[in-house]
């Protein structure tokens, strides 16, 4: 939004805005400086650009929001850059571990709500960022943060008697040791029946013994259906 006034040849040199890459004259455009989203999501450029007034109040006033989902917009970040990697793989942790203390007692729940509050959506959404998150990351402190709630959430199910009960044995090896999905980098997770294997038994090559077992109960069930004739129709 400009105030309509003209630019250029006698009127003076217009200054342009790096967010909409539209032309201001020298009074709504001061050369303040802010970050771009769209250059730290695609180009992970941190350096501040020249914007106008109003696109300096509009980015200070939605730098809280988490507006940007990177498994959309640029979900090939995770590849490039080894801190956005790192924080993926944390906040699927703090996803998988959340389902444990949502599911245990109440005041289990509530606790987690109150550290993550107003950013439920980091173990809701994985994807999910706003401007500040991502400035975060590169400062460390989202990490910092994430880590600790991950550490909170694993001292407590390997503690708590509840929640220890809801994990697997691995159907491959049969090894008696209890395995849960939020060891990310030693578990498979199967992502049909949800049932999870050591990592090393098994992968997305290999069938899964349960949804195996599943599909031969029902190929059976629909044999039988099949085979079975009412008396009024024989």
């Amino acid at each position: 939004m400009g105030c309509s006034r003209p630019i250029g040849m006698i009127y003076g040199k217009a200054r342009v805005c790096a967010f909409d890459g539209a032309y201001y004259c020298y009074e709504c455009h001061e050369n303040d400086e802010n970050v771009i989203p769209a250059r730290i999501i695609h180009n992970w450029d941190f350096r501040k650009h020249k914007v106008a007034k109003y696109t300096k109040l509009l980015l200070d006033r939605i730098q809280e929001e988490p507006l940007f989902d990177l498994g959309r917009l640029n979900p090939s970040i995770y590849g490039v850059v080894s801190e956005m990697h790192d924080i993926l793989a944390l906040r699927r942790r703090l996803n998988f571990l959340k389902t444990y203390l949502f599911t245990c007692k109440q005041s289990v729940a509530d606790e987690l709500r109150k550290q993550v509050w107003p950013r439920e959506y980091l173990y809701e959404n994985v994807h999910l960022y706003s401007t500040s998150e991502l400035l975060q990351v590169e400062s460390g402190l989202l990490q910092q943060t994430l880590r600790r709630l991950v550490a909170y959430c694993m001292k407590h199910v390997s503690t708590c008697p509840l929640c220890t009960q809801k994990g697997f044995i691995c159907e491959i090896c049969h090894n008696p040791k209890v395995i849960f999905p939020f060891e990310v980098s030693t578990t498979y997770r199967c992502d049909k029946c949800q049932t999870v294997f050591h990592s090393d038994c098994m992968n997305e090559l290999k069938p899964c013994p349960k949804c195996e077992r599943r599909k031969k109960r029902q190929q059976n069930v629909d044999t039988i259906d099949y085979a079975y004739v009412p008396d009024s129709e024989a």
